[in-house]
């Protein structure tokens, strides 16, 4: 595939609940296949999400073993104010995969498009058409 992607929670959140259509399912399932990369906010929302299903839990848990996890670190700290000052309204959580993303040159795959299409600097790809 060539290009490497960090993964945003909504596109986890989509693909397990089989809210991907056709085109963007297959494409996902290439991606994770070859290389699952998180952030450590992407891990901690994945991680407390629907707790009491058992099956989603260990979906879930499953796929956070097998993903590489990018922790913070002071680039990214840096990046993540630039952009909360930049973008008004920016949450920290999305400012924090943001700057994840564009710290490591990865390309972020998400369904999140309004948040993060405005972005300029950051190269994004988008699963949801």
């Amino acid at each position: 595939m060539g290009e490497r992607y960090l993964i945003d929670t909504s596109a986890y959140s989509y693909y397990i609940t089989k809210r991907l259509v056709e085109g963007p399912y297959i494409f996902f399932e290439q991606v994770i296949r070859e290389e699952s990369i998180l952030s450590v906010i992407t891990r901690m929302e994945l991680l407390s999400w629907i707790p009491g299903n058992k099956a989603i839990e260990e979906t879930v848990q499953n796929i956070v073993d097998s993903s590489i996890v990018l922790p913070l670190s002071e680039p990214i700290i840096q990046q993540t104010i630039k952009l909360r000052r930049h973008y008004k309204g920016l949450k920290l959580p999305d400012a924090i995969i943001a700057a994840t993303a564009m710290v490591n040159k990865l390309t972020l795959l998400s369904t999140n498009d309004v948040d993060f299409q405005r972005i300029s600097t950051l190269k994004y790809q988008s699963l949801s058409n």
